[in-house]
């Protein structure tokens, strides 16, 4: 209780900026179950704009925890999670689930230049692509989709004009005045396109194909994003084999990695450990080496990596 007591006198420190909000992972249970449970998160998302000092730039609902790209001070954001976890709880309960547990928490990561803001963009669209629910841009579940992107033209609903005060109530679940052009599906929640401001997404990439060939290949990036969080990423083989691929194009031209030698190999571990984050099984995999051998590499004196 004393540590986040703490953690939100900091939080409340924070000036008003741009910042990564995501929530912890929850090891032993979910946020969302059900569609209709991420149609409900959906409007939440929705009501935190309209609710507190925010805006929301980009975000992603994944099954136990939710990225947003925001902007507001961090007093702003506390309240804005916190109606969050409330909400989430209470929609769990009234479906027969575990309510969020008490010390449920999330991290606020301050966003300091247009790199690392285009490398979040990347790793929160990445995030259901990375977890292999979807394609990116194909994830119905937060914004990605809604940049450079037709969908947005083919997926349309009732505004929130044409429905009653005594039925928006019922739908968000709140008194206060809804935006008349907030669009609510029966099945998608309220649509991202009603409330997430995509003019920075717009400035930071400048075509479809640019956008796609960093979300699909720039690793670097996402491997940043994940250490400032605590996470790691589940590479996949291909993945893996092309980050290997890059890397002895650049560092040991003219060689395949069959060529390399055990020492020419450590100085690659110690460059997908430090540069990608890698756990020392998935080098051991990605460089065809005994585990056992990839962590003395990482440990010895030369390296200097682990002491």
């Amino acid at each position: 209780m004393i540590r986040r007591r703490k953690d939100r006198e900091q939080c409340c420190q924070l000036k008003k900026g741009y910042y990564h909000l995501v929530t912890d992972g929850w090891k032993d249970g979910f946020l969302f179950h059900t569609k209709l449970q991420y149609a409900y998160g959906m409007i939440v998302m929705g009501l935190l704009t309209l609710l507190f000092d925010i805006k929301i730039y980009g975000f992603t609902l994944m099954p136990n925890h939710v990225h947003i790209i925001v902007s507001g001070t961090g007093g702003e954001c506390l309240k804005a999670f916190d109606y969050l976890r409330l909400k989430l709880s209470a929609r769990l309960v009234k479906d027969g689930y575990a309510p969020v547990p008490d010390d449920y928490w999330f991290k606020l990561v301050p966003i300091n230049s247009q790199n690392q803001m285009r490398s979040l963009f990347l790793y929160v669209d990445r995030n259901p692509y990375e977890d292999g629910i979807s394609v990116p841009g194909g994830y119905p579940w937060g914004s990605a989709y809604i940049c450079y992107s037709f969908v947005t033209q083919m997926i349309t609903a009732p505004a929130a004009n044409t429905f009653s005060l005594r039925e928006l109530e019922r739908i968000t679940g709140t008194r206060k005045a809804i935006p008349s052009h907030w669009q609510f599906h029966p099945d998608y929640g309220l649509l991202p396109i009603s409330f997430v401001d995509t003019s920075l997404f717009e400035k930071l990439f400048n075509s479809p194909k640019d956008y796609l060939s960093r979300i699909v290949k720039d690793y670097e990036s996402a491997a940043k994003v994940a250490s400032s969080i605590g996470e790691t990423i589940a590479y996949s083989k291909e993945e893996m084999d092309d980050i290997v691929k890059r890397i002895v194009q650049l560092y040991f031209s003219g060689k395949r990695l069959s060529m390399l030698t055990n020492d020419e190999k450590g100085k690659i571990a110690v460059m997908l450990m430090k540069d990608y984050n890698m756990s020392d099984t998935q080098i051991a995999s990605a460089l065809i080496m005994s585990e056992h051998l990839v962590a003395q590499f990482l440990r010895a004196k030369d390296y200097g990596k682990r002491r």
